[in-house]
């Protein structure tokens, strides 16, 4: 069995993830605040030895050829795994909160675009191999983004959604000039959050066509991408009105303060 976008191995991969959330928000949805942080900190570090063991089995496979310059935890969904650790260990706080922000709009939908549109070279792999871990830890990313919010980590508002942008924006700025130097001194070919090809990815060869510039071309992703952050959205506050979830997702451990859960919600806002 082979996975491909849409295939019933992807399905399958789709269906495991959602009933290991589901699973983990039952279990922890009633414990002190500093349980859950412990355990979403240890799932967190889980997801990036996951990551890191999948990129070390890319760099011993000879089917692929492999550069180490071209596959530093660089690109935007690689770095969520390491971002995530502080999101769920660290309290409240305004950059906390932007960054949870940023790990659910951005961290999601990124990660739910490269599952279903994903480079030629993650198509068809074998179900049960380490190649398939491109999905799983993708996937990954969802969940734990999902899990985020319903636990109370972060409260997902319209504004949280339009910030989450501008930051994702600084993260690629900032990583930008890395690429940069890669390129003129060291690889030619580094190619960080795909700013100067994109390699495979249907979405991102659309935009090519149109714009063949360096950078330039992802500028409109940035608007194409703000109808999938309202849904996001849309689907939290759809979620939130349903009571069965309304009773789950704002249930507040017995040990937190009026406070914790003020300051948590202003960290959202």
């Amino acid at each position: 069995m082979t996975v491909a976008p849409f295939s019933p191995a992807w399905f399958l991969m789709l269906a495991a993830a959602t009933f290991f959330g589901i699973g983990v928000h039952l279990w922890l949805r009633g414990r002190d605040r500093q349980m859950q942080r412990r355990v979403m900190t240890l799932l967190a570090v889980g997801l990036l030895i996951s990551t890191t063991v999948f990129t070390i089995q890319r760099a011993m496979d000879p089917r692929f050829a492999f550069a180490l310059t071209q596959n530093l935890p660089l690109h935007f969904c690689s770095m969520v795994p390491f971002m995530l650790i502080p999101a769920f260990w660290l309290g409240e706080g305004t950059w906390v909160g932007r960054l949870r922000a940023l790990l659910f709009y951005p961290g999601i939908a990124g990660a739910v675009l490269a599952i279903m549109a994903p480079a030629a070279e993650y198509i068809g792999l074998p179900l049960f191999s380490m190649n398939s871990f491109f999905y799983l830890d993708h996937l990954g990313n969802v969940v734990l983004g999902a899990l985020m919010v319903s636990l109370g980590f972060y409260r997902p508002t319209v504004r949280g959604s339009f910030g989450s942008l501008v930051s994702f924006f600084a993260v690629n700025m900032a990583v930008f000039p890395v690429t940069l130097a890669l390129r003129a001194w060291v690889d030619p070919a580094a190619n960080y959050f795909f700013n100067f090809n994109p390699e495979g990815s249907d979405i991102f060869v659309a935009l090519w066509n149109v714009i063949p510039i360096p950078l330039v071309y992802q500028l409109p992703l940035l608007v194409l991408i703000i109808p999938i952050l309202l849904l996001q959205y849309a689907i939290y506050r759809g979620l939130v009105a349903w009571s069965p979830f309304d009773r789950l997702s704002r249930m507040q451990p017995a040990s937190m303060s009026a406070t914790d859960t003020d300051q948590e919600l202003a960290a959202a806002i």
